[in-house]
């Protein structure tokens, strides 16, 4: 209950803060934000984006201690977790080491060329190729598990 309040009032005070930047913006107007005179971005933006950034590392801090104080909080989650992130490392080195190559070669027998002018190489290929079949793995598995869900429930009915 005490962290719900002092995460509240940090709240209250992060959104006076952006709130107080957000009128000082609409008050010196786009024309000088523009032209950034006088450095007007420097007083004006860039205190907006830091407050933005601040504001996703306290969040990414506070979903990580959420999750873990979820996660340790009975030995069956825990387990469930670890079972799930298990299967997940599984489909990616599968992925990786079985079903990925290394060819850098397009059909007409030329080594494919990147939009940066470099050339693919072999070890690029093989993560392009592991995350490609990564993801139509889960995918096949997500559409599975949706499938399987409604033809249970019209079983049990």
């Amino acid at each position: 209950m005490v962290l719900h309040k002092v995460l509240k009032y940090l709240v209250l005070l992060l959104s006076l803060i952006a709130m107080g930047f957000f009128f000082y913006t609409l008050a010196l107007g786009d024309e000088a934000i523009e032209l950034n005179t006088e450095g007007s971005q420097a007083v004006t933006v860039s205190p907006l984006i830091y407050l933005a950034y601040i504001s996703l590392a306290l969040i990414a801090v506070i979903v990580i201690i959420f999750v873990f104080k979820g996660l340790f909080s009975s030995a069956e989650v825990l387990k469930k977790s670890l079972i799930s992130v298990g299967l997940l490392a599984v489909v990616a080195l599968v992925s990786y080491f079985v079903l990925a190559d290394d060819s850098v070669l397009d059909a007409s027998g030329k080594v494919i060329e990147l939009e940066d002018g470099e050339l693919l190489t072999a070890g690029t290929s093989k993560w392009i190729g592991a995350s490609l079949y990564m993801f139509y793995i889960l995918g096949v598995v997500a559409v599975g598990t949706i499938v399987w869900a409604g033809v249970s429930k019209l079983i049990k009915k």
